[in-house]
């Protein structure tokens, strides 16, 4: 297959990340960054060997590049990746997909209008301990399923938040600890147990006086399908622990500690567990404490997964609509916190 060409708005940690990962990929090539800091984004076309592009119209006229990433303030994201999908270009956008469901659903729409592909990244689905547990749920080994429940008590230090003044605004994070740093726990929350019927919730600022959204939050659900569960998400918990996703069928349960499986138990004979102890392609990253303590592994499937879509002609794992489902159940918790009611899905 011919080279695929990228191109990466903003210049922020994250962007790091991806241009590590398009680098990973045979057939793929980072073209250019675009980026307002021309400090920033020179240093990152000086590191990758390619040019920074001072304006977004140049950028996005390049022939080279057929697919943008965006890795810019949540809230910017619609608006760049219409932008982006008018000029022809596939999009990836960094989670969440935007900080409104409006403007999530413009960018989809446009999307589909220009016929071009859109990835929202939720690298997390690619873990190998995921799609076992995916696959078992799937397959009914666990039965009907009674409780599933996600657990993100993280620490993010006052500088974590001085560095980036639009880290927990809600103009541009669109809240705090649950659509920025928890939002990755909750789409697996849903991919394992399903869409969410109705949620209360609870969101308060504890331990960050200087930002405007949450810190910490906690939600109590009832899944479609008749589950309950419940969720936490903070930053405000020192020193951090790392994430858990605990899923509760009638035939038996299963614990996602981090990115490994640290408990399952069946009733019926285990065909998963000889799977579980042959688990290789670990993901090692743990950004409890540390946002930038992340491996490539996820987001080079995830592109890789894209640059597959392109070409067979279908969608990609997680497409417009599944990064919409994320944000939904987040701003759910935030109507009911806010206005202390009972929220019923789809808003």
């Amino acid at each position: 297959m011919p080279e695929i060409g990228f191109g990466i708005i903003g210049c922020g940690n994250i962007s790091t990340l991806h241009a590590q990962a398009i680098s990973s990929i045979p057939g793929a090539r980072l073209r250019a960054f675009h980026s307002k800091s021309q400090q920033r984004g020179q240093e990152m076309a000086n590191r990758y060997g390619v040019v920074w592009e001072a304006e977004l119209a140049r950028f996005l006229a390049r022939p080279d590049i057929q697919i943008v990433t965006l890795c810019t303030p949540s809230g910017t994201h619609a608006d760049l990746g219409i932008q982006a999908a008018r000029a022809g270009k596939h999009v990836v956008v960094e989670k969440p997909i935007d900080v409104s469901l409006e403007k999530a659903r413009r960018l989809i729409a446009a999307c589909e209008e220009a016929s071009v592909k859109l990835a929202v990244i939720f690298q997390s689905r690619w873990l190998p301990a995921v799609g076992i547990l995916k696959r078992a749920i799937c397959r009914g080994r666990f039965g009907r399923l009674i409780l599933g429940d996600a657990h993100v008590k993280w620490y993010r230090a006052p500088e974590y938040y001085e560095a980036a003044k639009w880290r927990g605004t809600r103009e541009l994070d669109g809240g705090g600890a649950l659509i920025n740093q928890s939002i990755h726990t909750l789409d697996l929350l849903q991919y394992f147990v399903g869409p969410v019927d109705s949620v209360c919730g609870f969101a308060e600022r504890l331990i960050h006086p200087y930002i405007e959204a949450e810190d910490t939050a906690v939600a109590v659900l009832k899944f479609k399908n008749g589950a309950l569960g419940v969720i936490e998400g903070a930053t405000s918990v020192y020193p951090g622990f790392s994430r858990r996703v605990e899923i509760h069928g009638e035939k038996g349960s299963a614990i996602l500690d981090g990115n490994d499986i640290s408990f399952w138990k069946l009733t019926e004979s285990d065909e998963e567990e000889h799977e579980l102890s042959q688990l290789k392609d670990r993901d090692s990253s743990n950004a409890a404490s540390d946002p930038m303590a992340l491996e490539v592994t996820g987001h080079r499937k995830q592109i890789q997964d894209l640059i597959e879509a392109i070409e067979q002609g279908r969608q990609p794992m997680v497409d417009g609509a599944e990064g919409l489902k994320a944000l939904e159940l987040v701003l759910a918790i935030y109507r009911s916190a806010r206005d202390r009611v009972q929220v019923s899905l789809p808003l």
